[in-house]
């Protein structure tokens, strides 16, 4: 089972950074060997379900961490609606940061922004959610203040490499544990389907649930809207599987990668876990601990995990093995736990025999009274005494799916968890200091405490002479040697004592005492801060208009503007040929229209001419740029052709701090006038996350899908575009459904998925960049809602096309003109659709 590690002499070339859900699991993630720990508190967090502790015991954990001569980072790591920004998150933080807080984790742009201003010398850390993906994000993370950058999961070793190489950020990356189907904080699927917002804390994991996946096998041809719809009713043609948990995803581990990703230069490796119990935690960093301080110390030489520990990890939480994430592959079927989405445990016994009521097996491994096994329907069972490896046992018949050689999994290893809580739980390791005492006649008793680079002396009048019996020095070493529930432990103490004196033991305690206490004090004054001089006011947020110019009569009367996205040429012609009669002032011409890197010399006529068609309807042409920005989309956007197109564009719509940081060095350096418009995925949740974008280069924002009309109106200036119509994105993934169902084509299209209320979500490949797009079921329709728009003062309304026919995109633009523009009430043939959080929000 487990083997005590000795930790050697601290000599840290990288972080172990351990999760805790709890106070009792920072402790024994710090007992276990992590270098800091990341906990939430009562707010913000994005665990909000976690046994997160109150202010008294967070503060307690951050000292606990510091006179361990660990760190403590607190998750803030949720979007902050504009009430919570301004009149809680200062009070919320201020003790925290009074007591040393090492460093806050961050999502929203607003609470950076705030914390710069509000916290000095706070170090930041970016978020997994930001979803930064290469050096330009990073680097633009870098230039507004962040000292450490956690990139999305899905990057390569080499992603992760230049981005240290080329930045000189602390780098974090995640090591161990689960892993989401989607680019963290490009989901929506839990807010959209149950109001359950990822972003907010408080994801219901849709990803774990069974889906059926309907499609063409070679997934051909772009469905319609109107196709979707009736798939409900009627027979889609294709090809059917069974439900599956097509998006949940095999728990990493890299215990075998720790060479690697020492070697790449990751400044922290980042074990996942706040919502598993403390003996996960401390399970896993016991291993990891281990195998870190053996590369470090022998380098690749004799550098093997063993079996052993192997299958602890295993017993600890796997959904049907491990997978190293994506190090080193972009994705695939081997990353997928297809079969459940749960802990499997490992493999104890088979089924040899079957009786009438009992059934016989072999345990494969020791088993220990306690032990959970799970039985072939999914039932479980809690043996009641130990069992040798290879030892035929007996368990009571519970159903009629048992058959000889099935196999039975322990779920939980009771003698593992046992030996964790023991070891890093119950008993708290303590830290070592040096000692020198000094007693000697006429003169006080000196005692001086050392840990690191802290010291500390006291004195005390406390020997006499000796009237009878004088105390030896093997007692008082004895006495000294006692350091009760104090964080410390005597390494070693040196004593010096002069013969024939008395000393009370009560006065070597309080000696011993206050020493232990004022290295105590020293060690935590050291991290301590003072209150900030600047204390924020309650926010007054001006209404502001934007600057752009309007080219249109709409907006004379409405006070906005019509925008229009488009994803299909039939789309484009579509509105085209609407343009005649509808003012629309702006074109987003979504990236799947220029095809891929290798098309890009062959299409450049078509593409200019498609851009050149747009202009000379009166609109401006705007690049939709891709979802996520890696570096195939780096370099489809710098490769010649591309760049002549992008001359001829008026602007670029950008959804991640990577395409905003590369988009706003293109435009800088090419000094061409274009406009960077940050869509709602580039989350604007408050005033100061929308004035963070507006000091990075963009012209305007889309408003967030998540906050209701009320927090719309409190969460920034005017001047901003609100999408009123179309399927909302849920998640964005660098999976492939149609690969790992049914294989690659290399041909991009549609499928679906179908949940198990018979629901189905279209799934689109993008080939071109080799990533997924899942769609909500049912279009937002904020048609009905003309009142409501107007109050928000916008420039812009957006109707966002994807699945849509050419016949459907002609109706729906003429339907949204009168419903918007014309006013003339909502239409009977308007299909079904969803006002999505417009009048509800999330929580």
């Amino acid at each position: 089972m487990l083997q005590n590690v000795a930790f050697p002499e601290r000599k840290i070339m990288v972080e172990l950074l351990a999760p805790a859900g709890s106070y009792e699991g920072l402790c024994a993630a710090v007992n276990a060997g992590a270098d800091a720990v990341y906990i939430g508190g009562t707010m913000f967090g994005a665990r909000a379900y976690a046994e997160n502790p109150d202010e008294e015991l967070l503060l307690q954990g951050i000292d606990y961490c510091h006179l361990r001569e660990r760190k403590l980072y607190m998750t803030v790591n949720t979007l902050l609606k504009e009430e919570e920004l301004e009149n809680k998150l200062y009070d919320y933080l201020l003790p925290y940061y009074r007591a040393g807080l090492d460093g806050v984790i961050v999502q929203d742009f607003g609470v950076a922004h705030f914390l710069k201003e509000y916290f000095p010398g706070l170090d930041l850390h970016a978020s997994t959610q930001m979803t930064v993906t290469g050096v330009d994000g990073a680097q633009l993370l870098k230039e507004a203040g962040f000292t450490r950058v956690v990139p999305a999961r899905e990057l390569s070793l080499d992603e992760i490499r230049r981005i240290v190489d080329e930045t000189g950020l602390e780098v974090e990356t995640f090591i161990h544990g689960a892993m989401c189907y989607s680019y963290s904080g490009q989901c929506l699927m839990s807010s959209m389907i149950g109001g359950r917002s990822g972003n907010r804390g408080r994801c219901a994991q849709p990803c774990r649930l069974p889906y059926r996946v309907i499609g063409n096998g070679d997934s051909t041809g772009y469905p319609t809207a109107e196709q979707f719809r009736n798939s409900r009713n009627t027979k889609y043609e294709g090809k059917h599987e069974q439900p599956l948990y097509a998006l949940s995803m095999k728990d990493m581990c890299t215990v075998d990668l720790i060479p690697e990703l020492l070697s790449a230069g990751i400044a922290s490796l980042k074990i996942e876990g706040r919502m598993k119990r403390s003996e996960y935690a401390a399970g896993v960093v016991h291993i990891y601990r281990k195998y870190i301080d053996l590369y470090q110390e022998q380098g690749d030489r004799n550098f093997c995990v063993s079996k052993e520990d192997r299958e602890i990890l295993l017993d600890l939480y796997n959904r049907g093995g491990f997978s190293q994430g994506y190090y080193h592959l972009h994705n695939g079927k081997s990353m997928m736990a297809l079969a459940r989405p749960n802990h499997q445990g490992t493999q104890a016994a088979r089924i040899k025999n079957i009786g009438k009521n009992t059934v016989s097996a072999i345990a494969a491994e020791e088993l220990h009274r306690g032990d959970v096994l799970e039985l072939p329907d999914g039932s479980s069972m809690t043996l009641t005494e130990n069992t040798a490896e290879g030892s035929l046992f007996q368990i009571r018949r519970q159903g009629p799916s048992i058959k000889p050689g099935s196999i039975l999994y322990r779920t939980k290893n009771e003698k593992l968890l046992q030996e964790l809580s023991g070891s890093y739980i119950k008993r708290d390791n303590k830290e070592k200091i040096k000692g020198e005492l000094r007693i000697f006649e006429h003169s006080p008793a000196i005692l001086k405490v050392e840990i690191g680079h802290f010291s500390t002396t006291v004195c005390a009048e406390i020997a006499e002479p000796a009237t009878n019996q004088p105390t030896t020095p093997e007692q008082v070493r004895k006495q000294m040697m006692k350091t009760g529930n104090t964080p410390f432990v005597f390494d070693s103490l040196d004593l010096w004592m002069e013969d024939g004196l008395f000393v009370t033991v009560r006065a070597l305690n309080e000696l011993r005492r206050e020493g232990l206490l004022q290295l105590q004090e020293q060690m935590l004054a050291s991290a301590r801060r003072k209150a900030p001089g600047c204390v924020p006011q309650k926010a007054n947020i001006p209404k502001e208009r934007n600057t752009l110019q309007k080219k249109t009569s709409d907006l004379e009367t409405t006070g906005y503007a019509l925008n229009i996205s488009v994803m299909s040429r039939v789309q484009l012609m579509a509105v085209l040929e609407a343009s005649q009669d509808i003012a629309v002032d702006t074109l987003y011409l979504d990236t799947t229209l220029f095809g891929n890197e290798a098309e890009l010399h062959t299409a450049f006529t078509n593409l200019s001419e498609m851009i050149q068609s747009v202009k000379s309807a009166g609109m401006r042409c705007f690049l939709n740029c891709p979802p996520i920005y890696r570096y195939q989309e780096r370099s489809f956007f710098e490769h010649p052709v591309m760049r002549r197109l992008m001359a001829m564009l008026d602007g670029f719509l950008v959804h991640t701090i990577d395409e905003l940081s590369y988009f706003r060095a293109y435009i800088r350096k090419a000094d061409c006038g274009a406009v960077l418009v940050a869509d709602d995925n580039l989350y604007s949740y408050n005033h100061r996350a929308e004035k963070f974008l507006h000091t990075y280069g963009v012209e305007r924002t889309v408003m967030s899908s998540e906050l209701n009309v009320r927090e719309l109106k409190q969460s920034g200036r005017a001047g901003r575009e609100l999408i009123v119509y179309g399927y909302q994105p849920l998640m964005q993934s660098a999976q492939c459904v149609q690969k790992n169902i049914f294989g690659c084509t290399k041909v991009p299209g549609f499928l679906l998925l179908e949940d198990r209320k018979k629901v189905r979500f279209p799934v689109q490949n993008r080939c071109a960049f080799c990533c997924n797009t899942i769609y909500n079921s049912i279009p937002l329709q904020l048609g009905g809602y003309r009142k409501e728009i107007e109050e928000l003062s916008l420039a812009f309304v957006r109707l966002s096309f994807t699945i849509e026919s050419a016949e459907e995109t002609r109706q729906i633009l003429k339907q949204y003109h009168r419903l918007l523009f014309s006013g003339n009430g909502m239409c009977d043939e308007m299909p079904a659709g969803t006002r999505g959080h417009f009048k509800r929000g999330v929580e």
